[in-house]
C-alpha cells in the first residue's frame, strides 16, 4: 500500500504539499536477461505521478489519467527471473484499492499488449490488499470490518413490520383501528385506458416482469376526477383498498400511474397470494423534480442498463434520468452529420496521434477500439422508453470544459479538410491543466464562430430526435462545470507563473474576440458559452436550460433567455455549502440538490480499502446517510453526519429565508464503474433513497430557521422518529423491495455482514433486513447458514458472507 503521510518525499509540486509513496513491483519472467530499454509502460492513474524515485526509471504524463515510466541511460536491463521495485510518489492520498486501474500495457513503437495480470477486474490480481484507510494522522474516520460494521448495523437497524410501508413514503395514510386484512391472487385493472398508450404500455410491462397477474380477482379500477385541495396536482392520487376491490383517482393519468405504483409497492412479490390491509392514501410527490443521473460517458452504459435503470425509476417515482453524454473520455451519442464524434470519439485505444480513437483513458487499456455509442434509434428508443414509465430524459452534453471527446473529434475531421466545426484554435499556445489532468484540448473554445456552428447543429440534432420520439426537448443540461486551469489555484504556489494561464489567454482568437466583442471577458469562458449556448437553445424553442452549478456562478437567470435555468447545486456542507445555496437562489435559479458528500453514488458505501469509488468529498454515501439527508434544511445534516474527515460540523443556518428547492438528484459518476454490473451495485440500492426523501419530506425533517446551529450535540433532529422511520424503510427495502428489483435485471449491492466473536460464539448481522448471511469456519471450503448465535470455537478467523434469498448476488468475504 505504501504510505499517505510520513514518507520521505518531495511532495512540493503537489496541491498543498499533499502525496504518497507506493511501490511499483515490476516481475521479469523471461528465462533469459532482457537488455532493450526501448519500451515504455503506460498505466492510468486517479492521481497525478510525481516522482519515480530510482535511478534507472523516469515517468512522462501524456494526457488525463495515462502516464508512462520509461528506463533511463542507466538501466541494464533485467535479468532473468528478477523484480524491481520502483517506488512511485502521487499526489493527494490514496485509501482505496480502485484507485488503481487495471489494463496496464507496454508499448514499443505502434505495437501495444497488455500486463496479464493487470488485465482484470480483480483488484487483487495486481493490488497488494491495503490495510489502513488514513488519509492523513487527523483522519478520524471509522474503519468498516466485521466488529465495527455489527456495532453499527446493531445501533442503526431493526427488523419492523413494514408491511404496510410503501417505498417511496406516501403523503398520508389511513388505517383504521378495525381495518382488515384479506388475501387476493393478481389484480385486474379496469379503466386502464385512462393511463394512455403510453403509460399503459410502461405499467403491463412492469407488472409483467415482476410477476403480478393482470387477470386476478382483486379489481382495481381507474379514474379521473378532482382531488383534495391538500394534494390536487398532476402527479396525485388518492387510492382506497377494501376486500372487494382497489380504486385509484387522480387527476392526470401520471397521478393514476403512480397510484398503481403505491399498490405495487405494497404487495410481497414473493408470495404466490398477496395479503393487504384496509387504507386509504392520499398522495403527492414532495419535488416536482426527481433525478437519477447516469454517467455514460466516462464509461459506456448499455441500453439495457439504461432501460433497467428507467424500470426502477418508474417503479419508485423518480421522473428524470440525467444521462451525461460526453465528457473528456466519450462522446456517446450518434449525431447525423458529425460522423466523427462516435467514429473517433466514442472508443479509446493507442493511437498517440487520435486519428482513429481517443487515447486510453480509466483502465481502458490500448485495444478498448469497439465504438461504443447510443445510435440515433437507440436514443429514440430510450426516450420513448421513458415516456411510457413517465420518465423524462434530460440529454447533458457538456461544455466548454469536460469536451476533449468532442474536441478531438473535430479535430480528426479538421486534419480530412474540413474545419466547419472545429472546437480549438491551432495557434493556442496556452498552458493549463485541468481538474482531471488534460490540457486545453478538453475546452471548447469559445471565441470560435466554429464552436457556435458546433452547438447549433448538436442542438439540432438532438431536438430532431425528441420530436420523432414524439417527447420534445423541453430541457437540455449544458455542463458547464470545472471550466479552469488549476494550477491557478492557491495550492500550487511552487509551479512557475508562467504556467498558470487563464483558459486560452495565448489564443488568437480569443484576443481577437475581446476587441471585437466587449461582453467576452476571459475571466469568466464559462459564463459567456453559457449565454451563448442558452441562446442557442432559446432560438429552437428549448424552454429550459440546466447547469452544474459553477457553469452558472457568476451569473443571474436574468441574463439567459430560456423561460428557466436551473442548476444542479454540488458544493460540500462542510466547505460552507449552506452559503453557496443561498447565493444561488439569490440569482434566481431553480435549486437541484445534487450535493456529492450525500448524493454522488461513485463514492463508496462503507470506509473500507476494498470498496469502489471517488472519496473526494465524503469518504463514504450509506444507504442511510443518503436517507437521513435533509435537502431543503441544509444545516440539519451537520447533525446526523461527520465532514469527509470523519470529524463533528458546526453550520448555523444563514439568516435569509429558505431557498426553495425543486428537487433533488442522485449522481452515478462512472470513472471507477466500468461494468454494467459495477454500476448497479454503486446505483442501487442508494437510488431508493433518494426516491424516499425526493417524493416524501419525513417528520423528522426540521424546518429552515434563521440563525439555527446544528452539530453532532444540538439533538435538535428528533432521534426516535427518525430511527423509526429508517427502520420501516430499510426493512421494507430488504424483505420486499430487493426482490423486485432482481425480477427487473438489476444486480443491487448485497452490503458484506457484520460480525462478533465473544467466547468462542459468533453473532452477525446485516444492514439489509431478509438478507442471507453464510459463515465457513474452515476457510471457505464449507458453507452454512447463520441463523443465530452460533458456536465456533476460538481457534481460527470466520469467513461471513452476505447473498440474495437466492443466492446469485453475494457480498465480498469479511473475517471475523
Amino acid at each position: 500500500m505504501g504510505k499517505n503521510f510520513g514518507h520521505d518525499a518531495d511532495c512540493s509540486m503537489a496541491d498543498w504539499g499533499l502525496c504518497y509513496t507506493q511501490t511499483l513491483t515490476l516481475e521479469y519472467l523471461g528465462d533469459g536477461d532482457y537488455s532493450d530499454n526501448e519500451f515504455n509502460i503506460y498505466f492510468s492513474s486517479i492521481h497525478r505521478l510525481l516522482q519515480v524515485n530510482h535511478p534507472d526509471f523516469e515517468h512522462h504524463h501524456v494526457v488525463g489519467d495515462l502516464t508512462y515510466i520509461k528506463p533511463t541511460a542507466s538501466f541494464n536491463g533485467f535479468d532473468a527471473m528478477t523484480s524491481i521495485e520502483l517506488p512511485l510518489v502521487f499526489e493527494y492520498w490514496s485509501v482505496q484499492e480502485t484507485d488503481k486501474m487495471p489494463r496496464w500495457f507496454v508499448a514499443m513503437g505502434d505495437s501495444a499488449a497488455v500486463i496479464e495480470n493487470t488485465d482484470t477486474e480483480d483488484m487483487h490480481s495486481f493490488v497488494v490488499p491495503y490495510t489502513s484507510t488514513m488519509k492523513t494522522p487527523e483522519d478520524a474516520n471509522i474503519p468498516m470490518n466485521a466488529e465495527s460494521r455489527f456495532d453499527l448495523n446493531a445501533e442503526k437497524v431493526e427488523v419492523v413490520d413494514a408491511s404496510e410501508r410503501i417505498i417511496p413514503t406516501p403523503y398520508k395514510i389511513e388505517v383504521s383501528q378495525d381495518a382488515q386484512s384479506f388475501e387476493f391472487r393478481g389484480i385486474d385493472i379496469q379503466g386502464i385506458d385512462l393511463l394512455g398508450n403510453h403509460l399503459h404500455t410502461g405499467v403491463t410491462d412492469l407488472m409483467d416482469k415482476l410477476g403480478i397477474g393482470r387477470s386476478g380477482d382483486h379489481e382495481v379500477t381507474l379514474k379521473l376526477d378532482d382531488l383534495n385541495s391538500d394534494i390536487s396536482g398532476p402527479e396525485s392520487y388518492s387510492m382506497e383498498i377494501t376486500p372487494e376491490g382497489t380504486s385509484i383517482t387522480a387527476e392526470a393519468s401520471v397521478g393514476l400511474f403512480h397510484g398503481i405504483m403505491s399498490f405495487v409497492g405494497l404487495l410481497n412479490i414473493d408470495d404466490r397470494d398477496s395479503v393487504l390491509k384496509e387504507m386509504i392514501i392520499h398522495d403527492k410527490p414532495r419535488f416536482d423534480y426527481r433525478g437519477h443521473q447516469v454517467d455514460a460517458a466516462r464509461n459506456f452504459r448499455s441500453k439495457e442498463a439504461i432501460m433497467k435503470t428507467i424500470d426502477a425509476m418508474a417503479l419508485w417515482k423518480l421522473n428524470v434520468l440525467h444521462l451525461a453524454l460526453t465528457n473528456d473520455e466519450g462522446w456517446r451519442l450518434e449525431i447525423p452529420g458529425l460522423e466523427e464524434l462516435t467514429s473517433v470519439g466514442s472508443k479509446r485505444c493507442f493511437d498517440p496521434n487520435e486519428d482513429t480513437c481517443l487515447l486510453t483513458q480509466l483502465g481502458s487499456g490500448p485495444d478498448a477500439t469497439e465504438e461504443q455509442y447510443y445510435s440515433r434509434e437507440d436514443y429514440i428508443e430510450i426516450i420513448k422508453y421513458a415516456q411510457e414509465r413517465n420518465v423524462q430524459i434530460l440529454p447533458e452534453f457538456n461544455m466548454p470544459a469536460h469536451a476533449r471527446a468532442a474536441v478531438i473529434s473535430m479535430e480528426a475531421r479538421a486534419k480530412n479538410g474540413d474545419d466547419t466545426y472545429r472546437l480549438t484554435d491551432p495557434e493556442d499556445e496556452t498552458h493549463l491543466l485541468t481538474i482531471q489532468f488534460y490540457d486545453r484540448t478538453s475546452i471548447i473554445n469559445p471565441c470560435l464562430d466554429s464552436s457556435v456552428r458546433f452547438v447549433s447543429k448538436l442542438v439540432t440534432e438532438v431536438k430532431a430526435m425528441h420530436d420523432e420520439a414524439g417527447t420534445p426537448l423541453d430541457s437540455y443540461h449544458f455542463g458547464g462545470d470545472e471550466a479552469k486551469n488549476i494550477l491557478l489555484g492557491a495550492g500550487y504556489g511552487s509551479y512557475p507563473d508562467d504556467l498558470k494561464q487563464k483558459p486560452f489567454s495565448k489564443s488568437p482568437a480569443c484576443q481577437a474576440k475581446m476587441i471585437s466583442d466587449p461582453s467576452f471577458n476571459i475571466e469568466n469562458i464559462a459564463n459567456y458559452w453559457a449565454i451563448t449556448v442558452n441562446k442557442i437553445l432559446a432560438e429552437n424553442g428549448i424552454e429550459e436550460m440546466i447547469a452544474w452549478e459553477d457553469g452558472l456562478r457568476g451569473t443571474t437567470s436574468e441574463q439567459y433567455e430560456t423561460e428557466s435555468v436551473a442548476t444542479n447545486f454540488w458544493e460540500t456542507l462542510y466547505w460552507g455549502g449552506i452559503n453557496g445555496l443561498t447565493a444561488m437562489a439569490d440569482d434566481g435559479f431553480d435549486i437541484i440538490m445534487s450535493n456529492p458528500d450525500y448524493l454522488y453514488f461513485d463514492f463508496p458505501y462503507e470506509v473500507n480499502t476494498e470498496e469502489r469509488g471517488y472519496y473526494w468529498a465524503a469518504r463514504f454515501n450509506s444507504v442511510y446517510k443518503v436517507f437521513t439527508f435533509a435537502p431543503e434544511n441544509l444545516a440539519q445534516n451537520a447533525e446526523t453526519s461527520t465532514d469527509r474527515d470523519g470529524n463533528e460540523m458546526s453550520v448555523t443556518t444563514p439568516n435569509v429565508s429558505a431557498p426553495t428547492i425543486r428537487g433533488m438528484q442522485g449522481q452515478t459518476w462512472s470513472e471507477t464503474i466500468r461494468t454494467d454490473d459495477q454500476y448497479y451495485e454503486m446505483a442501487f440500492p442508494r437510488v431508493l433513497a433518494v426516491a424516499e426523501r425526493a417524493w416524501h419530506h419525513a417528520d423528522w425533517e426540521l424546518d429552515w430557521t434563521p440563525g439555527v446551529t446544528y452539530n453532532a450535540t444540538t439533538g435538535l433532529v428528533p432521534e426516535d422518529e427518525l430511527a423509526s422511520d429508517y427502520n420501516g424503510f430499510v426493512t421494507k427495502l430488504g424483505c420486499h423491495e430487493m426482490s423486485k428489483m432482481k425480477k427487473l435485471g438489476i444486480a443491487y449491492r448485497v452490503p458484506p455482514p457484520g460480525g462478533s466473536i465473544a467466547s468462542g460464539v459468533l453473532s452477525a448481522n446485516t444492514e439489509l433486513p431478509c438478507t442471507k448471511i453464510m459463515y465457513s469456519i474452515d476457510e471457505g471450503n464449507t458453507w452454512s447458514e447463520y441463523s443465530g448465535p452460533v458456536t465456533v470455537g476460538e481457534s481460527g478467523p470466520v469467513h461471513l458472507q452476505s447473498m440474495s434469498s437466492d443466492g446469485a448476488l453475494k457480498s465480498r468475504i469479511v473475517d471475523v
